[in-house]
């Protein structure tokens, strides 16, 4: 069974037939004429206007910004037929700010750990063969609870107020990782692994083998109405003197669809060690630091008309020994102007108490223990 989502997360791709290959299939004889290939083109092109109050720099704040309800991207995927059931396949995507045309994902990390690499395809980058419902891939790849959070998160991980507001990892890819997926009736199956999930912090360590490691594992059911699934994942430390150090994380999570309206839950754990680097800091006070939490999400998705949808979440940070709880409300509006291009409003509304510093964008948007309310207002078209 399929796990999309209601309309606005779906992409339109434009597909072409390589002309090319059938021409060299003339050419070179008919060892190529045996195989059938296509390349898709696609993409998404998403950009708002954004109102915040009670930023950092104090006051209130009017800018454009780019990938609002969908980050902005284009990309390339392409499947070749290999016979008996046997694919190749692979993808390419490029993350971009639509606004002044620069690349995305090139900066890793957070704060004085922060790095910058140069990625041309910083969304996806893959190859793999796929064979009766299993597929195996290679390369920069989605990590398996961003791909879930993508179908359980009301607001689909969006790139602002949502889920990924309180946890970055909900929309993390992997570097030097391998991924296998298996379909077995509505159960599908996935693991993944890489040697070094981040290199933005180097290749991997001779000798220390451990250092920047990566591991997960999903299970998913989705059967008529009804969908959930169970994920954990582990990332040791980027360095080779804190490799020990671990960041731990489980998300479970499930729908029901009433119809028109799409009712979702969820939950996500969080530890990680002191020495973790890079840190996931979940400011409490003053820039202080506590180590685990729990998130809890509730929300639903409304259709009203074939062109109008409404959604609406709450997201609530239990963080482990203190006071210091936020939680953010969204509200988005979204109207269809076709099945490739919609306008939408979303507003948003942190709230902090003992000191913390949740803001609608994220931790430490905001000036410790003020409230945020953040408004974007946008043009979405998919290609």
């Amino acid at each position: 069974m399929s796990l999309k989502k209601a309309p606005k997360k779906a992409n339109l791709n434009t597909t072409f037939s390589l002309g090319a290959v059938a021409a060299a299939s003339l050419v070179f004889g008919p060892s190529l004429a045996h195989a059938q290939s296509s390349v898709t083109l696609y993409g998404i092109a998403d950009v708002g206007v954004e109102f915040l109050n009670n930023t950092t720099a104090g006051g209130s704040q009017v800018r454009e910004v780019s990938g609002n309800l969908s980050g902005s991207r284009w990309g390339l995927k392409g499947v070749e037929d290999l016979g008996g059931g046997m694919k190749a396949i692979f993808q390419l995507e490029n993350g971009f700010n639509i606004n002044d045309g620069t690349t995305a994902q090139s900066t890793r990390g957070l704060g004085a750990n922060a790095t910058t690499t140069s990625r041309l395809f910083g969304r996806q980058a893959w190859v793999g063969l796929s064979y009766k419902g299993q597929q195996l891939t290679l390369g920069r790849q989605n990590a398996l609870i961003y791909e879930q959070s993508i179908v359980f998160d009301p607001m689909g991980v969006s790139s602002r107020y949502s889920a990924l507001s309180l946890d970055y990892a909900l929309a993390a890819r992997i570097d030097n990782s391998v991924k296998y997926t298996g379909k077995f009736g509505p159960v599908t199956a996935q693991a993944m692994y890489s040697t070094r999930y981040d290199t933005g912090y180097g290749a991997e360590v001779p000798g220390a083998l451990i250092t920047g490691r990566f591991f997960s594992g999903a299970l998913t059911y989705a059967s008529g109405p009804v969908a959930a699934t169970a994920v954990y994942e582990q990332r040791n430390s980027n360095t080779v003197a804190t490799n020990t150090s671990t960041e731990r994380r489980a998300l479970a999570a499930a729908s029901y669809n009433f119809g028109p309206v799409t009712a979702y839950a969820g939950y996500r754990y969080l530890r990680a060690s002191n020495a973790f680097l890079p840190t996931n800091p979940i400011t409490v006070a003053n820039g202080s630091e506590a180590n685990a939490a729990n998130l809890y999400w509730l929300g639903a998705q409304y259709l009203i008309t074939p062109s109008f949808q409404l959604t609406a979440a709450g997201y609530y940070h239990d963080v482990h020994s203190t006071g210091a709880d936020p939680w953010l409300a969204v509200l988005n509006a979204d109207y269809f102007l076709s099945k490739r291009t919609d306008l939408y409003a979303t507003v948003a509304y942190a709230h902090n108490k003992d000191n913390s510093a949740l803001g609608v964008n994220g931790y430490g948007t905001v000036a410790a223990g003020h409230n945020q309310t953040g408004v974007t207002v946008g043009l979405r078209q998919k290609f």
